[in-house]
């Protein structure tokens, strides 16, 4: 069975209307994707730390979690006269890489007395799915 609806379409001369600059977080970009990371991080931070008192993300990673994405929002004419955004972000998402792997060797050596509960696993899992989305962001950021 065939339908004959067609979606409406434009008229020919119609401009197209781009989106707003800023209205879009942009977690597509790589620098975007180290800022996603952060959030990753700093929202198990507060459900899986705060909230639920199971699994604990240290204060130097919310640290840099909330700078990674704060370096997508802020007002780039401020942070470019440190260095361009894209170089502070690598270097964000790779120092989120580091503390990551250290985080899983802390783990593994001390799985039984951290790891032995559920909510404990999965904030684990959250926290380790952010580590790597920052450093997947900060390994394809062209500088």
């Amino acid at each position: 069975m065939t339908s004959d609806f067609e979606p409406p379409t434009a008229p020919e001369g119609t401009p197209s209307v781009p989106a707003a600059p800023g209205s879009s977080w942009g977690f597509g970009s790589p620098t975007g994707m180290v800022a996603l990371g952060g959030l990753v991080l700093v929202g198990t931070y507060l459900v899986f730390g705060l909230i639920l008192n199971d699994y604990w993300v240290g204060g130097i990673t919310v640290l840099l979690a909330i700078s990674a994405v704060l370096l997508l929002r802020v007002d780039r004419t401020f942070i470019e006269k440190l260095a361009p955004v894209p170089v502070l972000a690598k270097i964000v998402g790779y120092l989120l890489a580091i503390l990551g792997l250290l985080a899983l060797i802390e783990d593994l050596r001390f799985a039984d007395g951290t790891l032995n509960e559920f909510p404990d696993v999965i904030g684990a899992l959250a926290a380790y799915a952010g580590y790597v989305i920052a450093f997947l962001g900060a390994r394809s950021i062209k500088t």
